[in-house]
């Protein structure tokens, strides 16, 4: 019995010699004053489609992002126009995503590039129609510019 037991181990010890090192993370990217940045919404830079629940008539009134959507920023290097992109500016070592709107949201931030993040259920957005996320260097100095992904809202409960 002993020597069955020794065999079906053997397997076992020849796959965790080979298996070699577990993966390591990914290499991450500080949010750092004077970068470039953008914003990304479920893997886009722009037009990007957020999906809400609103059950019922949607038009002109808000509601929920559904669940699985994500957010994230990328550091970018400029070549030719900054015209879409954000920068920390001389003080920024973090970003906070919220979507433009009258209503209050809680924003999601960020201290890392390339790190993504679940896009909140509990923000209040349009059901459907156009808007966009704001992506805003804190903390804020005179030389920061807020990136913006421009956003699609699309009720998937009608």
């Amino acid at each position: 019995m002993r020597l069955r037991a020794l065999f079906a181990l053997v397997p076992l010890a020849f796959v965790a010699l080979t298996a070699g090192p577990a993966a390591a993370d990914p290499p991450t990217y500080p949010i750092l004053p004077n970068q470039y940045f953008v914003g990304v919404v479920n893997g886009k830079t722009a037009d990007a489609v957020v999906y809400t629940v609103c059950p019922g008539p949607s038009t002109g009134r808000p509601g929920h992002p559904a669940g699985g959507q994500t957010l994230s920023v990328s550091r970018v290097t400029p070549n030719g126009t900054t015209a879409n992109l954000g920068y920390t500016g001389s003080a920024a070592n973090s970003i906070a995503a919220q979507p433009v709107s009258s209503v209050a949201n809680t924003p999601v931030v960020f201290t890392e590039y390339f790190v993504a993040r679940p896009l909140p259920t509990s923000w209040w957005v349009p059901c459907d129609g156009d808007g966009r996320i704001a992506f805003t260097p804190l903390p804020g100095s005179p030389t920061a510019r807020t990136a913006y992904v421009t956003v699609h809202y699309v009720n998937i409960a009608v």
